[in-house]
């Protein structure tokens, strides 16, 4: 693909009675390198097609214009490759700090893409929406659900003229599937309706019409992958797989659709028909709020305007109004990935704001880039100032000089251009596993890439190049000939802002890079109340109404044959493992007391079971009361709760509440428990919430369980829990995680983030030091008369040094004004997404400021000590 695009730009400007002969020269040369490096021998072709690019050798591109007949385009070109070799060192400063500003601006600009790009590869991804459920109280909206009431969907078609479809679809949590004798666990399952796969149209592989495959009951629809898992190449439609963990059925394939897209919000490789679930459904009904509703509205329907008019849910679901706090919502399908901060959604989302932050620093760094070139073109005015003025004195125009420097511009550009696509197809793989997902699949196979590089070299040839063209085309014939030229104040000043914008952006990136690291660390290292070392979770088989005696009693032994083992501290089942997510855990949102001791309150009340050995399992800290016990039948109503379900009741005095009954729902039928114990509040889930309420109830074998492994021999104790779960449960694969590691996956984003940020901070510097390292030299070379002079006068070194340094550590000081606020302002809104966070480091902001004037001063005293130690009689002697 590199060779064939060299190929046609060689083409496209070669003079055509050259071509044939060069071309067969080039292909040889190819074909000689091609045998021991194939990808070598491209780039070199590319590197040769672009030496190759010389006047001599270019085709007149402009027919009977003035560039041919007067020879001004090749004078224009000869000029500028010429200026670009004898400034050898200020060419390559400008050429690869663009390249990298380049690269580095449309790899983040890619990865802003793509997060943007979520859902709408749907054909009516515009009229697609979620319904959700708000939960409002006292006319403020508390919680919100991404969920909804299974018969809301098809009830709003029927109300409300602009919803013309809707679907309802199930999330498990996992499922076990059976093809033979071999069995998979499917981490990615949901159950839809019929309406699902023509409302989401997804691209079908096999099956025929998409809306009749989840028609029936016991219908199954697998991805590519999950297929080809099952089936290899043969044609799965019409065969039988059997799906277990609470099923026991065989459920037919009914349809092939393509692989999910990395960028959709709700992901899933098997889909069954929610109409298997027809008892989960009528049991649920208007009282659960479990399903992912989606609707379909009318074209060009004006959302603002639905919203005003929508019904409320209590109109839909036949309640009296006093009877809910819900609501319905409408939230656009496009948006979620971005923008939606609801609980229990289907995965961990992204964040419009960290888009927005990298889009800032990708443009930060072009911006950088650009002012290299400025701040260098213009500093070197004096060097050029003579060819103006010659070229002036004979006859030349303004306008055709700032075209011949424009021109330098774009050339250096274009060069720039062809580095920068060398450099991002050599790191878009590290760029892909920076962010965690394969946004870039080959750069020069990207149309779309290419055509962003060359439009954005294209600018900046103009931005960068316009400023410093028509400075140097203003400057007066006979004041440079006459030698009276001098660099005017403006100039200086100029450069003097641009450098202090360089500095600025370079503070503000170290800073946030250092600051996000310290609350990556802070969450990491913090006490979460519970202690998850050597401790792994694990999900027990499934049991069916003709099974469960069975099954229960195998629970039973399956815990104390791990009990009876010397590298097992404990065992402990629940329905919620730490680590998870929001969604990872039941609610209610009806009403909770503590009978006679405080008024009804309303809000969203989290709920876990678990059996008696499960708060020691995993360092649960009681702080009154005690756990549950088996052996107490009374226990089956009782209730251990957290500190932050008594906070929200405003009780703080804890031991007086044990023994007390905690009511959920109303006072006529409403549920009593028994409040046994107070456990310390303790992180489930990611820092970024608060600890939820929490109510915990007694379940003696729930559908998880934990078991913590002894620290000295843990992996004794894992080999036995492995060939134990065999021996009681040989059809269903065993999969565990450590609790540890499900917390290290929660803070994966915000270290992603953390990583992103570094790497490209660490690119600005680097552009940014270019650039001073090439202005420093620059007026190290003019200023060393100067120098010289004081050398004879006495001055010392470190002397020379400190005048130079002045005017930078100004320079630094300016930017730290400018940047200190800023810094303050973005990181401080940054750290205030999460409840728990580090006080603002000031340190940190310190630390940055000092590395940015280390770097600075490094970089100007090299280049002054260069022309410090020169003998006085060298840069004073007389041309």
């Amino acid at each position: 693909m590199i060779k064939k695009i060299a190929d046609r730009f060689f083409r496209w400007y070669c003079r055509p009675d050259y071509y044939p002969d060069i071309q067969g020269d080039l292909e040889e040369l190819f074909q000689d390198i091609k045998e021991e490096s194939p990808r070598s021998a491209q780039y070199l072709y590319l590197i040769e097609v672009i030496r190759l690019f010389r006047p001599a050798l270019i085709r007149p591109l402009f027919k009977n214009s003035l560039f041919n007949s007067t020879g001004m385009f090749k004078n224009y070109f000869k000029i500028s490759y010429r200026n670009l070799v004898k400034q050898r060192v200020f060419s390559a400063i400008n050429i690869i700090g663009l390249a990298i500003g380049l690269s580095a601006f449309l790899l983040i600009n890619q990865y802003v893409a793509f997060e943007k790009s979520y859902d709408k590869f749907f054909s009516d991804s515009d009229q697609l929406y979620r319904l959700t459920t708000d939960q409002v109280l006292d006319g403020v909206i508390g919680t919100r659900d991404a969920m909804s009431f299974a018969p809301s969907g098809q009830a709003l078609v029927d109300a409300v003229p602009e919803v013309v479809n809707s679907t309802v679809t199930y999330q498990f949590n996992e499922l076990i599937i059976r093809q033979n004798d071999q069995s998979l666990t499917e981490k990615r399952v949901i159950a839809a309706d019929s309406n699902y796969l023509e409302m989401f149209d997804y691209k079908v592989l096999a099956g025929g019409d998409p809306s009749l495959m989840l028609k029936d009951p016991k219908s199954i629809v697998l991805t590519e992958s999950r297929a080809k898992a099952y089936f290899g190449e043969e044609n799965p439609i019409g065969k039988t797989l059997k799906i277990l963990s609470g099923f026991e059925e065989g459920f037919k394939v009914t349809g092939v659709i393509e692989d999910m897209h990395e960028n959709t919000h709700y992901k899933f490789d098997v889909l069954l028909s929610i109409y298997s679930l027809s008892h989960r459904l009528e049991r649920d009904g208007w009282g659960s709020f479990n399903y992912y509703t989606y609707l379909k509205l009318a074209p060009r329907t004006d959302i603002d305007e639905l919203r005003v008019k929508f019904p409320r849910m209590y109109e839909i679901s036949g309640e009296e109004e006093s009877d809910t706090n819900l609501e319905f919502n409408l939230q656009a399908v496009e948006d979620i990935h971005l923008y939606s901060d609801y609980t229990y959604e289907p995965e961990v989302h992204g964040s419009a704001n960290t888009v927005i932050f990298l889009n800032v620093i990708s443009i930060l760094i072009i911006i950088i880039a650009w002012v290299n070139y400025i701040n260098l073109s213009t500093a070197k005015a004096i060097d050029r100032a003579r060819e103006v003025g010659v070229r002036k004195a004979i006859g030349a125009f303004r306008s055709q000089l700032v075209i011949q420097f424009l021109f330098e511009s774009f050339l250096l550009n274009m060069l720039a251009a062809f580095l920068a696509i060398t450099l991002a197809e050599m790191i878009y793989p590290a760029f892909n596993q920076l962010v965690g997902k394969d946004i870039i699949e080959g750069v020069w196979l990207d149309q779309f890439f290419l055509i962003k590089v060359f439009s954005f070299a294209l600018i900046g040839s103009i931005v960068s190049g316009l400023y410093p063209a028509f400075v140097l085309s203003n400057f007066k014939a006979v004041t440079v000939l006459k030698g009276k030229f001098r660099d005017s104040a403006k100039g200086t000043l100029l450069r003097k802002g641009l450098v202090i914008v360089q500095f600025t952006v370079s503070l503000i990136l170290l800073a946030g890079t250092f600051i996000i690291n310290q609350q990556v660390t802070y969450m990491q290292s913090v006490d979460k109340g519970i202690d998850m070392d050597y401790v792994v979770g694990l999900s027990r088989p499934r049991y069916t109404d003709d099974n469960r005696d069975q099954m229960m009693e195998k629970y039973k032994q399956f815990k104390e044959r791990l009990l009876a083992h010397h590298a097992i501290e404990n065992v402990g089942f629940t329905n919620s493992m730490p680590g998870g997510s929001l969604s990872d855990i039941s609610s209610t949102t009806g009403e909770v007391q503590v009978v006679g001791k405080t008024n009804i309150l309303e809000g969203t009340t989290y709920m876990q079971w678990c059996d008696e050995r499960y708060l020691d399992a995993v360092g649960l800290r009681l702080i009154a009361g005690r756990s549950f016990n088996a052996d107490m039948a009374t226990d089956t109503s009782a209730i251990i709760v957290n500190q932050a379900f008594l906070k929200r009741l405003g009780i703080h005095d804890y031991e007086s509440m044990l023994n007390e009954k905690i009511q959920f729902g109303e006072s006529d039928d409403g549920h009593n428990y028994r409040l046994i114990g107070i456990v310390q509040d303790y992180n489930r889930t990611s820092l970024k919430n608060k600890v939820e309420p929490t109510s915990i109830f007694f379940n003696e074998y729930s559908n998880r369980l934990v078991v913590r492994l002894s620290p000295n021999n843990y992996q004794d104790g894992l080999k036995y829990l492995e060939s134990t779960y065999q021996s009681f449960f040989p059809n269903t694969p065993l999969s565990y995680s450590f609790l540890d590691e499900r917390f290290k996956v929660l803070f994966q984003e915000d270290q992603q983030f953390g990583n992103v940020i570094a790497t490209f901070s660490i690119l600005a510097i680097i552009v940014a030091s270019l650039g001073l390292f090439g202005l420093s030299a620059f007026m190290a070379i003019n200023r060393a008369k100067e120098v010289g002079i004081r050398k004879v006068l006495g001055a010392t070194i470190p002397q020379i040094l400190m005048i130079f340094y002045r005017e930078f550590v100004v320079l630094i000081s300016l930017s730290a004004i400018v940047g200190i606020p800023l810094v303050y302002y973005t990181m401080d809104g940054w750290l205030n997404n999460y409840a728990y966070r580090v006080d603002f480091p000031w340190m940190f902001v310190g630390a940055a400021i000092l590395l940015v004037t280390t770097s600075a001063l490094l970089t100007v005293g090299y280049q002054t000590v260069r022309v410090a130690i020169k003998n006085p009689s060298e840069t004073l002697k007389y041309e």
